[in-house]
């Protein structure tokens, strides 16, 4: 897996999804069918933590500046860490963290400062590692004037169904689900990340699930997160 890329290089995306007061979603492509999802969290003193950075257009980027100013980047685990040294010398003041457990390949990419437990936050935003992967993913919660979202990256996924050999690596799809290629490479503990998905699918508020790949889940998205890990 390459450490990423080391000059600003723009692959398609779309626009600035603004999902809440304080949460924006950009989507983007990269080779083939792949996507890939980019989250903004503004804190309340006007600070933007960005989750799994990709390099936009200069309008979009522009866009973001003046929502807020970046000053943490979070890299979601060891393999989306593509534009995560690009965005860090554009927010040369903003610090770069990953889950405990993706930490060393983070790093490869640009370096860390610590990890999901040292991000600055406030009282809209909460993060952790989750239980089950080795700590090598998170789980990002943003409370928002009309509920709490859950902020995922590899571990849950909402795609339509797909042809024979994408669906060899990430059924079930065409609903919410931990994809096979977490549950056999990624996960450790199955029951742990089982029990912890299930505790947070408990959680007051839920409004909302935002995959790392797919569309956000904003309807019994509680009921859907438990299903997703009834099925594990």
């Amino acid at each position: 897996m390459a450490a990423g890329i080391r000059e600003w290089s723009v692959l398609p995306h779309g626009a600035i999804e603004k999902v809440a007061e304080n949460l924006w979603r950009v989507e983007g492509r990269m080779s083939g069918s792949n996507r890939r999802v980019m989250i903004l969290v503004r804190l309340g003193d006007g600070r933007i933590v960005m989750h799994n950075a990709i390099a936009l257009d200069d309008a979009s980027m522009k866009e973001i500046d003046t929502w807020g100013d970046v000053s943490s980047i979070l890299v979601p685990n060891g393999l989306h860490r593509r534009d995560a040294f690009v965005m860090q010398e554009r927010y040369p003041k903003a610090k770069v963290y990953a889950p405990s457990g993706a930490v060393k390949a983070a790093s490869k990419a640009t370096p860390c400062v610590g990890t999901y437990a040292d991000v600055p936050t406030d009282a809209t935003l909460s993060l952790r590692d989750l239980e089950g992967v080795g700590a090598r993913e998170g789980v990002i919660m943003v409370q928002s004037t009309d509920g709490a979202s859950a902020v995922f990256c590899d571990t849950l996924l909402n795609l339509p169904k797909l042809g024979f050999f994408l669906e060899a690596f990430l059924s079930p799809t065409g609903t919410l689900s931990v994809p096979r290629m977490t549950r056999v490479w990624f996960a450790k503990n199955l029951a742990e990340l089982r029990a912890d998905l299930e505790r947070l699918a408990h959680r007051d508020g839920l409004v909302r699930i935002i995959p790392g790949h797919g569309a956000i889940v904003a309807t019994d998205a509680a009921a859907r997160l438990a299903e997703a890990a009834g099925r594990l």
